[in-house]
Formats: C-alpha cells, sequence, structure tokens
C-alpha cells in the first residue's frame, strides 16, 4: 500500500472515530428520563393546555421549572432574571368568532331577496373584522392556479369586487389517473387547502368566498348548542361531538375575506340559469385541465359577518445552552399546548403533545448532564398556541433578531409516542426537511442505520407549508426536521392519554435525534 492511499485511510479512520466519539459524549436519552413528564403535562391537572386558559400557564410554569432544575440558561424575555419568569416569553394574540352573518340572493326583479339561514343553509369563517358587501358572483372553479399555469381558475377571469363561489379540493380529487391528479396530488397539493385559495383570492381583489363541496355539503351544527346537549346527556363516555372552536391571529396579521360554507341546495341556487353542473365541472378540470370558471350573469349576493374579538396573553417557555459561538442557533422545539376542556371531557394531549415536549426536555436534560459546550447555541422551546395556527412559533421567528443572530437548524417535535394503526410493529417513523437538504437527509438516513433496530423512514420535503411549527422557519429558508410518528384514531380525542404511549418507540426517536444533534452541535462546520 502505497503513502497516499495510508493517509486516506487514515483520514477516514479518524473522521469515522471522531464521530463516534462525539456520538458518545452525549448520553441517549432513557425511559426514565421523560416518561414522568409526559405523564404530568399530561394529567388531568393541566386541564388540556388550550393556550391561553389556566391549564396551559400551569403547564408553562412546570416546563420552566424542569428547566431550572436541568441547568438550561433562560432564553426568554428577561435573561437576567434568575427566576422562572426569565424563560418565558409572553405575547398577545387575537381570539375572534362570528356573532352573527347574514347571507341572501339578490333577484334581478324588483330587486327582491331570497335570505338564507345560518347555522341550515350555510357557516362562515371570517375574520377578526367585521364586514359587509353586495356583489356580482362568480363561478371560480376550484379557485387554483398551477404553479406552471397548466390550469388556472382566474385565467381571463374578472374577480376584483366579486364574490367568488368555489369548488372545495382540487382537479382530479377523486380520479386518481386524471392528467390534475399528477399536478395537485404532488408537490402542489398545498394550493387545495383553504388558506392558499383565501391568500389567492384576496390578491386578486376578491371581497367573499362561497365554498361548496361538489358532492354536497352539511354545515357545522352549532357549537352553543352540541355543548348543552353534551352538558346534559348521561351518555359522555366516547368524545365530544363536533364542536366549534373560535379562529385566532397575531395582531397585525393579514384580514382574511369571509367564506362561506354553503349546502348543495344553496349552491344550485346560484347556478340556476347558468348551465353550470358541479359533477361535470369536476370532470372537465381533471380529465382537460379546463377551468370550467365563468361569470354567473345576474347573480348578485349581499352578505354581512359581525365579530367578536378578544385579546388574550399566551406564553413560549424558553432555555438555552450557549455555545462556543453565540450568534449560531439551533432551535429544539416542540408545543406543548392542546386542546383543553370541550364540554365536561378534558383533552390530555398525551402523544399531541406532551410527547414533543417530553422528548425535548430529555434531550436537553442528557446535554447539561454531559457538560460538553456545543459549536453553536442549542434553544430548547416549548411553543403555546400551534393548536391556534402556529402562532407561538410564528411570533418567536418573525421576532427574532436576525440582524445579529442566525438560526441553522430547527429541529421539531410534533407526536412521537404513538402509530398508525398499519403501522403494526411501531417501526415507521415521518422525517420531514426543507427542501434541497440532502445532507440532513443522508445524516438521518446514516444514523438510522447505527440503531439497534433501524425505523422505517418516511424522508419527505416542504417548501414551507404544513400543520406544525417547523414552518415559520421553513418559510425563511432555515432547514428544519421534523419528527412525527404516526396518526392513530385518538387524534384530537379525550381518548389521547398517556396510558397509550409508546414508550419504547419514543426512546428510540430520541437516540436517533440526540445522536444526530451531537454530530451536528460538536462539529465546527
Amino acid at each position: 500500500m502505497n503513502l497516499r492511499k495510508l493517509i486516506v485511510l487514515f483520514l477516514f479512520i479518524s473522521t469515522v472515530a471522531a464521530a463516534q466519539d462525539r456520538t458518545a459524549v452525549v448520553a441517549d436519552p432513557q425511559k426514565k428520563d421523560f416518561t414522568g413528564v409526559l405523564g404530568f403535562l399530561s394529567s388531568d391537572w393541566m386541564e388540556g393546555r388550550e393556550a391561553g386558559t389556566k391549564g396551559s400557564f400551569l403547564a408553562a410554569d412546570y416546563i420552566a421549572s424542569r428547566m431550572v432544575q436541568s441547568g438550561l440558561s433562560p432564553a426568554g424575555e428577561k435573561r437576567t432574571n434568575l427566576s422562572m419568569a426569565g424563560y418565558f416569553q409572553d405575547f398577545e394574540i387575537l381570539s375572534y368568532r362570528t356573532g352573527s352573518a347574514s347571507l341572501s340572493l339578490i333577484s334581478n326583479i324588483g330587486n327582491s331577496r331570497i335570505e338564507w339561514t345560518q347555522g341550515v343553509d350555510f357557516e362562515v369563517e371570517a375574520g377578526p373584522i367585521n364586514m359587509e358587501a353586495t356583489a356580482e358572483v362568480v363561478f371560480g372553479g376550484y379557485g387554483i392556479t398551477s404553479p406552471g399555469k397548466e390550469y388556472d381558475d382566474y385565467n381571463g377571469l374578472e374577480v376584483n369586487g366579486a364574490i367568488v363561489m368555489m369548488m372545495d379540493g382540487y382537479p382530479g380529487q377523486r380520479d386518481t389517473l386524471s392528467p390534475a391528479r399528477k399536478i395537485f396530488a404532488g408537490e402542489s397539493s398545498h394550493l387545495a387547502s383553504l388558506e392558499s385559495k383565501i391568500v389567492l383570492a384576496m390578491k386578486k381583489g376578491v371581497v367573499a368566498i362561497i365554498l361548496v363541496k361538489p358532492d354536497g355539503f352539511q354545515p357545522y351544527r352549532s357549537g352553543q348548542v352540541n355543548r348543552e346537549l353534551l352538558n346534559h346527556t348521561i351518555n359522555r363516555s366516547t368524545e365530544d361531538p363536533e364542536y366549534a372552536d373560535c379562529n385566532h391571529s397575531l395582531p397585525g396579521d393579514s384580514v382574511s375575506i369571509p367564506v362561506f360554507r354553503v349546502t348543495k341546495a344553496l349552491a344550485q341556487k346560484l347556478l340556476d340559469g347558468s348551465n353550470i353542473s358541479l359533477v361535470e365541472a369536476e370532470k372537465l378540470s381533471a380529465s382537460k385541465l379546463k377551468s370550467p370558471a365563468k361569470p354567473l350573469k345576474g347573480i348578485k349576493v349581499a352578505c354581512k359577518v359581525e365579530m367578536k374579538v378578544e385579546p388574550m396573553i399566551v406564553r413560549n417557555v424558553l432555555g438555552m445552552i450557549p455555545g462556543k459561538d453565540t450568534t449560531r442557533n439551533i432551535v429544539i422545539g416542540a408545543h406543548y399546548d392542546h386542546l383543553g376542556i370541550r364540554g365536561n371531557l378534558i383533552y390530555n394531549g398525551s402523544d399531541d403533545n406532551a410527547s414533543g415536549v417530553a422528548g425535548m426536555l430529555a434531550i436537553a436534560d442528557a446535554w447539561v448532564r454531559a457538560g460538553v459546550k456545543p459549536s453553536c447555541n442549542l434553544v430548547f422551546a416549548a411553543w403555546t398556541a400551534e393548536e391556534k395556527g402556529l402562532l407561538g412559533s410564528t411570533w418567536f421567528v418573525r421576532n427574532f433578531n436576525f440582524s445579529k443572530q442566525s438560526i441553522d437548524l430547527n429541529i421539531n417535535f410534533d407526536m412521537i409516542s404513538r402509530s398508525d394503526p398499519a403501522d403494526k410493529e411501531a417501526k415507521i417513523i415521518s422525517i420531514g426537511f426543507l427542501k434541497g437538504t440532502e445532507n440532513l437527509k443522508s445524516m438521518a438516513r446514516e444514523y438510522n442505520k447505527r440503531l439497534v433496530k433501524p425505523f422505517e423512514l418516511d424522508i419527505w420535503e416542504t417548501t414551507g407549508h404544513g400543520g406544525s411549527d417547523y414552518v415559520p422557519f421553513a418559510m425563511r429558508k432555515i432547514p428544519v426536521m421534523s419528527f412525527f410518528s404516526g396518526f392513530h384514531s385518538d387524534y384530537h380525542s379525550p381518548r389521547d392519554v398517556y396510558a397509550k404511549a409508546d414508550l419504547y418507540k419514543m426512546q428510540a426517536i430520541l437516540a436517533l435525534v440526540n445522536q444526530m444533534i451531537t454530530e451536528i452541535a460538536l462539529s465546527d462546520k
């Protein structure tokens, strides 16, 4: 063997040995390190931890006390304060709901009206301000424009100042072989979300949306009636019926136009005389990528929405291990809020997401015990108001001082203690990455192989859309790794309790994450 080959071999062995040494520096969390936190956060004492409630502030105090006990430095608003307040990041959100709403069809003949009934013919999502409008109605297909404009519901359609009636979902959603399905079932699937449709409609100058499902729609039942029925029902052993919740936003967020969810009968009344069939419109858009959108001549609708808005204070909890370079940060986070108490039922939220918080704190404990100094700051975050719209993590990112510091990576835990019913051997773990971060994907695969029982990795990509706290980071193009162990039938129900947690799977997930963090945080790269 020549000298050059010897040098290459030596460098390879040294690199592998260094990596192995680094991963051995911080011991992986064991079950005993997180079971107590998981059990207490998901106990009835926490009252479901709904953001802004007594239960959520109790949970925040408990999480902060664990950070103090671990030896994490405070990373909240008052870092010089040695009390628990130094770990808190308090901010205001708005809670709003519809007080009253009206929707009526104005006839061209005699200017007569057909009044529809809220809770029977339609329900509305709006806010957080009052609105009133009378406008022409345009049928807007699905209200979608694909990235390459292979399909465009707004092409040649004048909608500025109009009310747009659109179908729920996306072209080809029920035709798996259609050309449209190939476009909208992949990376462009987020365009079918109501959020994306609202944003696009607002850019076009639309004043309100009338939303209908092609196969019909029955509006939500009154939340107040359901709660009264629940409180007076003897058999309450399963779960809360459909629950009408408030909407929430951060102050200063863009005002959303109202969305009227209507019955098929109401939709058909608007379409009478237009020769538009919702069933045929769905087929046309799916098979030929042709938008069925067109004006509804002579159809005018009056709508009015009055909102009830209430400000409330919520709280993130933040601790940190200062690094050698205090201008760089890795943020390891999980939301601690859940759905609270509904009727007389407590939504304990053990998997969603006491599991993520317990895992985050266990990794923090492991790092403090190891006594090693990371190359950059390790920030451990318990987010609030994730269930209200990712508000805790969004507020953190919006108010982070990027002019003086950077966030190099966000690691997110959301539901890591259960499995999908199809995953009978509990061997699948889903990891989401920012699109283009191939190095992190390769690292995840490599460290997964080193586990005693490697997982089957479900690796996926995001460009900044989704339903967990990695989203605000991904929207700023910050690399993310979001860990999730699978949906189950107890999701968002009172049955999501500690007794059903798979502690062995959770321990294995934390081992994988901890080894990756160790490799990254002890590297000078």
